[in-house]
């Protein structure tokens, strides 16, 4: 298959030209201010509600959390400065003295008892709830201590309470935090315009010390090849995970960008909806897993920089199953499940179906390559494109009937009863393709309550197989993370989820 034709490459490289720009920062900004691009507008910037990837990694920016996950996916303390697990049900934090939030006061164990009660109250509707479940109860015995009591033993739990604590009396007061967020982090909020803009401040009283960067701006910069010029011409200093794979040689060559590349902890995948009436059908699943030729799409639009995936986890991830059913590239097998699945009622009518995308230029081509693919065995795909917050919504309100989007930053296995336990229909979890196996459910609740590793280990291999052979979703590719910069950004670490984290430690200087 020929995937030259959904390609802008060409494009950037004509508007690219021979700029050679030059100089020590953005322009227009404050020699020690940051300009980092966004390439979609956050939808909240309240960590208990963010799961889209530019919201989450600007949460991390704005707030502590009691632990926070390393580059290796080991939990280091935070806001946390030690923990300890009495017994199998019960977790004891001790917190940090002194450290304040960015209105000035003490974060005490009142704050973070609360943080997590409102993730479970159903009014918040926080897509987490599911995963404080497992919690009976939240004890503060002191102000600096904070004991969990656990219904049962509970594996992920330190991944589960990696979020953001917010304060208690600005949110039981009714502040709105999604907008005008008040955390503990490196960065304080300044601004935010929507589409255009948001503005941190470096937090002087960080417990670690204030960031070199006395300001951060971000960008909301759609269009890639906007983001290429302007890195170029030095109308942003940095880009993370927002780079077309092709143009990553281009970018590399340029003697005023710095490049980055890292193996990702990310999946991308394609979503359906079981409740459509074609695709309840596994046989048309499976056969649009067949009829989608990843490979051709990853060597001919990723530029190679991408490992063709099994399921959700990657692999070298220490629950990762090979032994999986797997779906390669076979055009003849895909006809012969569509034509068994669609029976004689269907006379020869082609499938029809809604596919829905973001509006960014890379999921566009990667659509008309699926869309072309599958034409070829007469599904015809109608591509709909919808500004990210739009297209959000209607992923979360299971509003679709297929759609594409990445799981970033996976950690621990129990990703897989987030996605797709029945327990964690949405608001209280992310199985927006409705998905339902009582075996899974059962594996995923023995999984979460399994201490031993290897024992966990094959508990989620069968999980992997299942779900594998069910196909709710298409796991396609794990990505890499690619990053550019200007030769004045100096110490920005590239981790496997892409975070924003490391830009407390960059400063800013002459090129080295």
């Amino acid at each position: 298959m020929d995937v030259g034709r959904w390609t802008f490459l060409g494009a950037f490289l004509l508007a690219l030209g021979p700029l050679a720009g030059c100089g020590q920062g953005t322009a227009g900004a404050p020699r020690d201010s940051l300009t980092l691009a966004l390439d979609s507008n956050p939808t909240t910037l309240d960590p208990r509600l963010a799961t889209d990837a530019v919201s989450n990694r600007l949460t991390q920016l704005l707030y502590l959390q009691l632990v926070r996950a390393d580059p290796h996916g080991d939990f280091v303390p935070d806001l946390a400065e030690r923990w300890e697990f009495p017994d199998d049900r019960t977790v004891v934090f001790t917190l940090r003295r002194g450290v304040r939030f960015h209105h000035g006061a003490e974060i005490t164990a009142a704050d973070v008892r609360y943080t997590f009660e409102s993730m479970r109250d159903p009014s918040l509707r926080s897509p987490f709830a599911g995963s404080l479940e497992p919690i009976a109860r939240i004890e503060t015995p002191d102000p600096h201590r904070v004991v969990f009591r656990l219904k049962a033993p509970y594996a992920p739990f330190l991944s589960a309470v990696a979020v953001g604590i917010v304060p208690q009396d600005l949110a039981a007061s009714g502040h709105d935090l999604a907008h005008a967020p008040v955390g503990a982090g490196p960065f304080r909020f300044a601004r935010w315009l929507p589409h255009d803009r948001v503005e941190l401040a470096a937090n002087p009283d960080y417990f670690q010390g204030p960031p070199s960067l006395t300001r951060l701006i971000c960008r909301v910069i759609p269009d890639a090849t906007t983001r290429l010029l302007e890195l170029q011409r030095g109308g942003v200093d940095l880009l993370v995970g927002a780079i077309p794979p092709e143009a990553f040689p281009r970018l590399s060559a340029l003697p005023n960008v710095t490049v980055l590349e890292a193996d990702s902890n990310s999946v991308s995948y394609l979503g359906f909806n079981l409740e459509d009436p074609a695709l309840k059908d596994v046989r048309v699943r499976r056969a649009i897993a067949h009829a989608v030729d990843r490979r051709a799409i990853v060597d001919g639009l990723l530029g190679g920089r991408a490992v063709l995936a099994t399921g959700l986890l990657p692999p070298g991830h220490w629950a990762y199953a090979p032994d999986v059913p797997r779906y390669g590239y076979d055009p003849a097998e895909a006809r012969r499940l569509l034509a068994e699945a669609a029976g004689p009622e269907r006379g020869g009518r082609p499938l029809r179906l809604t596919y829905k995308i973001p509006t960014v230029e890379l999921s566009r081509t990667i659509g008309e390559a699926i869309q072309e693919q599958l034409a070829a065995l007469d599904v015809r795909l109608d591509l709909r494109s919808y500004e990210w917050g739009t297209f959000y919504a209607d992923i979360k309100n299971q509003n679709f009937q297929l759609y594409a989007l990445s799981w970033i930053g996976i950690i621990d296995p129990d990703i897989y009863y987030y996605a797709f336990h029945a327990a964690s229909l949405p608001p209280r979890g992310a199985n927006r393709n409705r998905y339902r196996n009582p075996e899974v459910d059962r594996l995923l609740d023995l999984g979460r309550t399994t201490l031993d590793r290897e024992a966990r280990r094959a508990v989620y291999r069968r999980v992997q197989q299942i779900v594998a052979e069910d196909l709710p979703v298409i796991p396609l590719w794990h990505g890499r993370i690619l990053a550019a910069h200007r030769p004045h950004v100096h110490g920005f670490r590239l981790s496997p989820a892409g975070d924003f984290t490391p830009l407390k430690d960059v400063t800013l200087g002459p090129p080295r």
